[in-house]
């Protein structure tokens, strides 16, 4: 059902995405570069992960947010936020074990948090057996358009990456009502 619903989510933002292209966004938080494929509607960067270990490699954080028309939108986040956390899991191909931290309603959409716990290679010269990740993502809407914030990669805490979601919920507000 999960799935479902969520593939449903996704015809819906896809196919309003065209649509939605007349108007831009506000730039990455200090420090992020751009994808070069980033669009009007929608902007992915990445970041080193500063306090990390360079022992693990530079896994960057990456930042993406962006809107879709779609006057759905408040029906969409009544449904998101009864549908349950997809439950933990580890990677049968990379072994790295995803698993829920923690889902609400917050700021007039749904806010998701998951922890991914990497393996880290036998022999390799790091002390640590695992490396451990945070993943959040906000998805809300504003006006007749649905937006969504995400962060990733974010090493040993959420607490900076929650930090970008708040200030752009409000960012990405202001851009929603502008019409």
């Amino acid at each position: 059902m999960r799935t479902i619903l969520a593939l449903s989510l996704g015809a819906a933002l896809c196919a309003a995405a065209q649509a939605a292209a007349g108007q831009s966004l506000p730039a990455l938080p200090s420090g992020f570069q751009a994808d070069p494929t980033s669009v009007s509607y929608a902007m992915r960067g990445t970041k080193a992960n500063d306090s990390m270990s360079p022992c693990f490699g530079d896994p960057k954080i990456i930042f993406s947010y962006g809107w879709v028309l779609n006057p759905a939108g408040k029906m969409m986040i009544d449904m998101l936020v009864k549908t349950p956390q997809d439950p933990a899991a580890t990677s049968s191909q990379t072994g790295v074990l995803d698993e829920p931290v923690s889902k609400q309603a917050y700021k007039g959409g749904v806010l998701e948090w998951r922890r991914q716990t990497w393996p880290v290679i036998t022999g390799h010269p790091c002390k640590d057996s695992h490396v451990i990740f945070y993943s959040g993502k906000w998805t809300g809407y504003s006006g007749d358009k649905m937006i969504g914030i995400s962060v990733d990669r974010l090493y040993n805490s959420k607490d900076q990456g929650q930090g970008w979601i708040d200030e752009y919920i409000t960012k990405l507000a202001g851009v929603g009502n502008s019409n």
